[in-house]
């Protein structure tokens, strides 16, 4: 019997991939599949492997899966649409269109009437989260009903979802969609406007930044309001900076105001209509991170942020790292409270090039974070590693003493030294003549090759050893 193969087999693919076949606990976590079904989805990708030599054993089917030359291309091919990315497929269709054939759908689709009727129940719960109403008339079709600007807001949300997993979404979707996504002024005119965002105006902050402006982009523009006045867009009404500027202060310091300014009115988003600057506020927020209604919360999520940050990089947060990652955490915090949020498989980290070690960490830190944020993100979680680890440790001045050790090799040894132990070295000094120095120079922290027979009790010792 041949393997059906969904988008989720082709994402524990991705997975296993990525983490060298361990960590499977990861694996459950991020796909939300139980230990059962994820070895059941393993070994799916097992059999489609042609001529391979059959086992039951988790470890060897894993090998081997890891070893297989272009299984994702191969796996695509014979991928099939899940209920729930039909689901999907017909929620965007209808935003959209505004109305469903149920009769031809069903073909394309190749399921039963009653099976596209059953979905039409999950289609009507996930809409109400935009106070949007589908109705169904018997030899018509289903139409969407509600405010032009709900049904803005719920494209945006979809399309943000189609451009974040299409590579893994079944080709039927590329087939209805790639006209609205993909053609001349998205993939060309767009993408320039939206890299001078992020470039000249400090919001390249994080991970799926453009997707984030390219759906809201695609969603405000293609959905027209009836009778729409462009003389009301954001080139006529925020022309007068003065104006301009009561609405963007809050997102944009001085010196970045002035540029987003030009660069708005020299881009597509100057057609946007006045009338949905809320929403557009909404969107630059996100890829800011500047929240002012969450900031009263800030120090409830701190405490959460430095207890996970001491159980899994065993160190407490400076304050240079906690105002470095506060609009993260704001941004995370903002998230986990929305009501309409989509459920989004974001999976752009698997492009970087990471050690093993920082593969661990991550995930460990995704495994704890996750039980406190519900849709936080792994690319969230390097967003927090990396920012981390480009803040420069401040290094702590230390004097080396020495007794029986000829000068000159331990100055040869400063750099080593202050590499492996994180310190800037500002003396070495013979013992001897300690006392002496000391009075004329303040000291706090000395370094010591061996032990002395001296009083060092207002001093901080760092004990140094020779092995490099």
């Amino acid at each position: 019997m041949s393997v059906i193969i969904y988008s989720r087999h082709l994402r524990v693919l991705n997975l296993l991939n990525f983490t060298k076949g361990e960590n499977l606990d990861f694996l459950e976590l991020s796909l939300k599949l139980s230990k059962a079904n994820l070895n059941l989805y393993i070994k799916d990708i097992y059999s489609s492997i042609p001529n391979v030599q059959k086992t039951n054993k988790l470890d060897l089917i894993t090998k081997e899966i890891l070893n297989c030359d272009d299984l994702f291309s191969k796996l695509k091919e014979i991928q099939v649409i899940s209920k729930e990315e039909r689901v999907f497929f017909l929620i965007l269709k209808l935003l959209i269109e505004g109305n469903l054939n149920l009769e031809n759908l069903s073909k394309k689709l190749e399921v039963s009437r009653r099976t596209l009727n059953g979905d039409l129940v999950d289609i009507k719960k996930d809409l109400e989260n935009f106070q949007l109403i589908i109705e169904s008339h018997t030899g018509k079709g289903v139409f969407l009903t509600g405010e032009n600007i709900n049904r803005k807001r719920a494209l945006s949300c979809y399309i943000y979802k189609f451009l974040i997993e299409e590579p893994y979404l079944p080709k039927t979707f590329t087939d209805y969609f790639s006209f609205l996504i993909h053609n001349d002024e998205i993939d060309l005119f767009l993408k320039k406007d939206i890299e001078k965002f992020l470039s000249h105006c400090n919001m390249d902050n994080f991970f799926c930044n453009r997707e984030l402006l390219k759906s809201f982009y695609i969603s405000f523009q293609y959905v027209d309001d009836p009778g729409k006045n462009y003389k009301e867009s954001l080139k006529y009404t925020l022309k007068d900076f003065s104006i301009f500027k009561f609405y963007f202060s809050k997102i944009f310091s001085d010196k970045d105001l002035d540029t987003f300014y030009d660069v708005l009115h020299d881009s597509l988003f100057k057609n946007i209509d006045f009338n949905e600057i809320p929403y557009f506020l909404n969107i630059l927020r996100i890829c800011t991170g500047n929240f002012p209604e969450e900031s009263i919360y800030y120090n409830d999520h701190l405490l959460v942020w430095r207890d996970v940050i001491k159980k899994n990089l065993n160190r407490s947060l400076t304050s240079k790292e906690e105002s470095a990652l506060k609009k993260i955490i704001l941004r995370v915090g903002f998230a986990s409270k929305q009501k309409h949020y989509i459920p989004v498989q974001e999976f752009s980290f698997l492009n970087l090039n990471m050690e093993k070690e920082t593969i661990e960490t991550c995930i460990s830190l995704f495994n704890d974070l996750k039980y406190h944020y519900w849709n936080i993100s792994f690319t969230d979680i390097m967003s927090i590693f990396f920012t981390l680890s480009s803040i420069k440790k401040e290094k702590k001045e230390i004097v080396v003493l020495y007794k029986n050790i000829p000068k000159y090799i331990v100055e040869n040894l400063k750099e080593q030294l202050e590499h492996k132990y994180n310190v800037l070295i500002t003396d070495f000094i013979n013992l001897h003549f300690f006392e002496t120095f000391k009075k004329n120079n303040p000291v706090k922290t000395v370094g010591v090759f061996t032990e002395f027979d001296f009083d060092f009790d207002d001093l901080e010792i760092i004990k140094l050893d020779l092995n490099f």
